[in-house]
Protein backbone atom coordinates (compact mmCIF):
# COMPACT_ATOMS: atom_id res chain seq x y z
CA UNK A 1 0.00 0.00 0.00
CA UNK A 2 1.75 3.43 -1.10
CA UNK A 3 1.05 6.47 1.06
CA UNK A 4 -1.57 7.80 -1.46
CA UNK A 5 -3.96 4.80 -0.52
CA UNK A 6 -3.04 4.80 3.34
CA UNK A 7 -3.76 8.52 3.92
CA UNK A 8 -6.68 8.79 1.53
CA UNK A 9 -10.00 10.12 3.23
CA UNK A 10 -13.42 8.21 2.72
CA UNK A 11 -11.84 4.87 1.83
CA UNK A 12 -13.59 2.38 1.90
CA UNK A 13 -13.14 -1.77 0.55
CA UNK A 14 -15.14 -1.33 -2.73
CA UNK A 15 -12.93 1.97 -3.93
CA UNK A 16 -9.22 1.57 -4.69
CA UNK A 17 -7.16 4.33 -4.45
CA UNK A 18 -6.34 6.34 -6.20
CA UNK A 19 -9.56 5.65 -8.72
CA UNK A 20 -9.15 4.58 -11.45
CA UNK A 21 -7.97 6.40 -14.74
CA UNK A 22 -9.97 6.85 -17.69
CA UNK A 23 -8.42 5.42 -21.75
CA UNK A 24 -5.42 8.53 -21.76
CA UNK A 25 -4.91 9.20 -18.10
CA UNK A 26 -5.70 12.49 -15.97
CA UNK A 27 -3.00 14.70 -17.49
CA UNK A 28 0.14 15.79 -16.35
CA UNK A 29 -1.49 18.32 -13.69
CA UNK A 30 -2.61 15.61 -10.81
CA UNK A 31 0.22 14.16 -8.91
CA UNK A 32 -1.69 10.75 -6.87
CA UNK A 33 1.48 11.15 -4.34
CA UNK A 34 0.24 14.71 -3.50
CA UNK A 35 -3.07 15.91 -4.83
CA UNK A 36 -6.95 14.14 -3.86
CA UNK A 37 -8.58 13.13 -6.98
CA UNK A 38 -12.40 13.09 -6.00
CA UNK A 39 -15.21 10.80 -7.22
CA UNK A 40 -19.14 10.58 -6.43
CA UNK A 41 -18.96 7.94 -3.90
CA UNK A 42 -15.78 9.75 -2.49
CA UNK A 43 -17.40 12.97 -1.65
CA UNK A 44 -18.81 11.78 1.23
CA UNK A 45 -18.78 14.95 4.14
CA UNK A 46 -17.26 17.51 1.19
CA UNK A 47 -20.89 18.45 0.41
CA UNK A 48 -21.13 21.68 2.46
CA UNK A 49 -20.35 24.90 1.14
CA UNK A 50 -18.20 26.15 4.36
CA UNK A 51 -16.25 23.07 3.97
CA UNK A 52 -15.41 23.15 0.36
CA UNK A 53 -14.47 26.78 1.12
CA UNK A 54 -12.29 25.84 4.05
CA UNK A 55 -10.33 22.97 2.06
CA UNK A 56 -9.73 25.33 -0.93
CA UNK A 57 -8.47 28.28 1.51
CA UNK A 58 -6.28 25.91 3.14
CA UNK A 59 -4.81 24.45 -0.29
CA UNK A 60 -4.25 28.13 -1.90
CA UNK A 61 -3.57 30.25 1.49
CA UNK A 62 -1.43 27.32 3.61
CA UNK A 63 -2.01 26.89 7.25
CA UNK A 64 -4.30 28.71 9.41
CA UNK A 65 -6.00 28.92 12.64
CA UNK A 66 -10.21 28.37 12.84
CA UNK A 67 -10.69 32.26 14.13
CA UNK A 68 -8.50 33.16 10.96
CA UNK A 69 -10.37 31.59 8.84
CA UNK A 70 -13.61 32.69 10.63
CA UNK A 71 -12.43 36.07 9.82
CA UNK A 72 -12.62 35.45 6.86
CA UNK A 73 -15.26 33.55 5.38
CA UNK A 74 -17.73 35.55 7.85
CA UNK A 75 -18.21 33.34 10.39
CA UNK A 76 -17.18 32.20 14.34
CA UNK A 77 -14.45 30.12 15.34
CA UNK A 78 -17.14 27.90 16.50
CA UNK A 79 -18.65 27.21 13.12
CA UNK A 80 -15.22 26.75 11.47
CA UNK A 81 -13.64 24.28 14.15
CA UNK A 82 -17.04 22.51 14.15
CA UNK A 83 -16.19 21.85 10.12
CA UNK A 84 -12.67 21.71 10.83
CA UNK A 85 -12.87 18.64 12.78
CA UNK A 86 -15.59 16.77 10.33
CA UNK A 87 -12.69 17.65 7.60
CA UNK A 88 -10.02 15.98 9.39
CA UNK A 89 -12.33 13.16 10.74
CA UNK A 90 -12.44 12.25 6.94
CA UNK A 91 -9.12 13.22 6.03
CA UNK A 92 -8.98 16.16 4.05
CA UNK A 93 -7.44 18.72 6.67
CA UNK A 94 -4.62 18.12 9.63
CA UNK A 95 -2.87 19.14 12.65
CA UNK A 96 -0.46 21.59 11.33
CA UNK A 97 2.12 20.34 14.10
CA UNK A 98 4.92 22.54 14.00
CA UNK A 99 2.48 26.00 14.34
CA UNK A 100 0.18 24.64 16.98
CA UNK A 101 0.41 25.46 20.51
CA UNK A 102 -1.03 25.52 23.56
CA UNK A 103 -3.57 28.55 21.94
CA UNK A 104 -3.76 28.15 19.13
CA UNK A 105 -4.63 25.18 16.99
CA UNK A 106 -3.40 25.45 13.14
CA UNK A 107 -4.99 23.29 10.51
CA UNK A 108 -3.42 22.81 6.98
CA UNK A 109 -4.62 20.42 4.11
CA UNK A 110 -3.23 17.30 3.74
CA UNK A 111 -3.19 17.57 -0.25
CA UNK A 112 -2.09 19.86 -2.26
CA UNK A 113 -4.98 19.90 -4.94
CA UNK A 114 -8.22 18.41 -4.52
CA UNK A 115 -10.01 17.98 -8.12
CA UNK A 116 -13.15 16.30 -8.72
CA UNK A 117 -13.93 14.00 -11.76
CA UNK A 118 -17.19 10.97 -13.08
CA UNK A 119 -14.58 10.24 -15.59
CA UNK A 120 -12.93 7.58 -13.64
CA UNK A 121 -14.03 3.32 -15.16
CA UNK A 122 -14.76 2.26 -11.15
CA UNK A 123 -16.74 5.62 -10.15
CA UNK A 124 -18.56 6.90 -12.44
CA UNK A 125 -21.60 9.12 -11.69
CA UNK A 126 -25.52 7.57 -11.34
CA UNK A 127 -28.76 7.64 -10.21
CA UNK A 128 -28.02 6.69 -6.72
CA UNK A 129 -25.50 9.80 -6.62
CA UNK A 130 -26.30 12.61 -9.03
CA UNK A 131 -27.59 14.18 -5.89
CA UNK A 132 -24.79 14.62 -4.28
CA UNK A 133 -22.66 15.37 -7.69
CA UNK A 134 -24.80 18.13 -8.09
CA UNK A 135 -24.67 19.43 -4.73
CA UNK A 136 -20.73 19.44 -4.35
CA UNK A 137 -20.74 21.12 -7.75
CA UNK A 138 -22.76 24.14 -6.79
CA UNK A 139 -21.04 23.98 -3.74
CA UNK A 140 -17.73 24.70 -6.16
CA UNK A 141 -19.36 26.95 -8.53
CA UNK A 142 -20.69 29.33 -5.66
CA UNK A 143 -17.02 29.71 -4.32
CA UNK A 144 -15.92 30.57 -8.24
CA UNK A 145 -18.95 32.84 -8.53
CA UNK A 146 -18.15 34.67 -5.36
CA UNK A 147 -14.68 34.94 -6.34
CA UNK A 148 -15.51 37.07 -9.66
CA UNK A 149 -17.79 39.25 -8.07
CA UNK A 150 -15.00 40.36 -5.39
CA UNK A 151 -13.08 41.05 -8.07
CA UNK A 152 -15.37 43.41 -9.91
CA UNK A 153 -16.09 44.94 -6.96
CA UNK A 154 -13.08 45.97 -6.05
CA UNK A 155 -12.39 48.04 -9.66
CA UNK A 156 -12.98 51.15 -7.38
CA UNK A 157 -10.12 51.22 -5.56
CA UNK A 158 -7.83 49.75 -8.96
CA UNK A 159 -8.97 53.04 -11.22
CA UNK A 160 -5.44 54.18 -11.27
CA UNK A 161 -4.65 50.27 -12.32
CA UNK A 162 -7.60 49.70 -14.40
CA UNK A 163 -5.53 50.48 -17.91
CA UNK A 164 -3.04 48.02 -17.14
CA UNK A 165 -4.18 45.02 -15.59
CA UNK A 166 -3.92 41.74 -17.11
CA UNK A 167 -7.06 40.02 -15.14
CA UNK A 168 -9.91 39.35 -17.56
CA UNK A 169 -12.99 36.89 -18.14
CA UNK A 170 -14.81 36.08 -21.56
CA UNK A 171 -17.41 33.61 -22.91
CA UNK A 172 -17.23 32.67 -26.89
CA UNK A 173 -18.85 30.24 -28.41
CA UNK A 174 -17.98 27.55 -29.87
CA UNK A 175 -18.95 24.50 -32.20
CA UNK A 176 -17.22 21.28 -31.40
CA UNK A 177 -17.40 17.91 -30.81
CA UNK A 178 -17.39 15.66 -27.29
CA UNK A 179 -13.97 14.32 -28.28
CA UNK A 180 -12.59 17.81 -29.52
CA UNK A 181 -14.68 19.23 -26.12
CA UNK A 182 -12.22 16.74 -24.06
CA UNK A 183 -8.97 17.28 -26.14
CA UNK A 184 -9.37 21.26 -25.47
CA UNK A 185 -9.76 20.73 -21.25
CA UNK A 186 -7.17 18.74 -21.23
CA UNK A 187 -4.52 20.82 -23.05
CA UNK A 188 -6.27 23.64 -21.20
CA UNK A 189 -5.31 21.91 -18.05
CA UNK A 190 -1.61 21.05 -19.22
CA UNK A 191 -0.95 24.45 -20.06
CA UNK A 192 -2.37 25.89 -16.55
CA UNK A 193 -0.34 23.64 -15.00
CA UNK A 194 2.60 25.47 -15.87
CA UNK A 195 1.82 27.87 -13.52
CA UNK A 196 1.65 25.61 -10.31
CA UNK A 197 4.20 27.18 -8.76
CA UNK A 198 4.75 25.91 -5.07
CA UNK A 199 6.03 28.75 -2.35
CA UNK A 200 9.63 29.11 -1.73
CA UNK A 201 10.61 27.87 -4.80
CA UNK A 202 13.48 29.73 -6.30
CA UNK A 203 12.47 29.88 -10.02
CA UNK A 204 9.12 31.90 -9.00
CA UNK A 205 9.68 35.73 -10.19
CA UNK A 206 10.44 38.21 -8.12
CA UNK A 207 7.32 39.64 -9.39
CA UNK A 208 4.63 36.99 -9.46
CA UNK A 209 1.17 37.50 -7.93
CA UNK A 210 -1.04 34.94 -7.17
CA UNK A 211 -4.04 34.26 -9.45
CA UNK A 212 -6.90 31.86 -10.16
CA UNK A 213 -7.41 30.75 -13.65
CA UNK A 214 -11.11 29.28 -13.80
CA UNK A 215 -12.60 28.12 -16.92
CA UNK A 216 -15.84 26.64 -18.16
CA UNK A 217 -16.68 24.82 -20.83
CA UNK A 218 -20.62 24.06 -20.99
CA UNK A 219 -22.75 22.71 -23.50
CA UNK A 220 -25.43 25.68 -24.81
CA UNK A 221 -28.57 23.42 -25.38
CA UNK A 222 -29.94 22.06 -21.42
CA UNK A 223 -32.44 19.41 -21.50
CA UNK A 224 -35.84 20.15 -21.30
CA UNK A 225 -36.88 17.93 -18.72
CA UNK A 226 -34.99 19.56 -15.81
CA UNK A 227 -36.06 18.40 -12.29
CA UNK A 228 -38.33 21.27 -10.61
CA UNK A 229 -36.99 20.37 -6.98
CA UNK A 230 -32.87 20.82 -7.49
CA UNK A 231 -31.23 19.21 -3.98
CA UNK A 232 -30.56 21.93 -1.73
CA UNK A 233 -28.82 20.96 1.81
CA UNK A 234 -27.95 17.31 1.37
CA UNK A 235 -25.18 15.41 2.19
CA UNK A 236 -24.61 11.42 3.21
CA UNK A 237 -22.49 12.38 6.34
CA UNK A 238 -24.76 11.81 9.34
CA UNK A 239 -23.12 14.03 11.38
CA UNK A 240 -24.86 16.34 9.08
CA UNK A 241 -28.13 15.68 10.02
CA UNK A 242 -27.14 18.32 13.36
CA UNK A 243 -26.92 21.38 12.66
CA UNK A 244 -23.63 22.82 12.48
CA UNK A 245 -23.40 25.49 15.78
CA UNK A 246 -24.52 28.85 15.23
CA UNK A 247 -22.04 31.91 14.89
CA UNK A 248 -21.39 32.93 18.88
CA UNK A 249 -21.82 29.25 19.92
CA UNK A 250 -19.53 27.06 21.05
CA UNK A 251 -19.16 23.78 19.32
Amino acid sequence: MDEAESTSPNRSESLAWPPAAPPGGWGSWYDPSSDILLTPRRLRGLTHPIRVRLLTMLQDDGPATASQLGRRLGHSSGVTSYHLRVLADLGFVEDDTERSNGRDRWWRSAYRIAGFTVRSPDDPGDAENVDLVTQYMRACVETFHKRMVDYVDSLAVRVDELPTLPWTFDDQPVALTEDEARQLAWDIRNLVGRYHRERGRKDVPADAVRAYFQFQLLPDDLPDDLPEDLPDGLSDDPRDGLPAPEDGESP
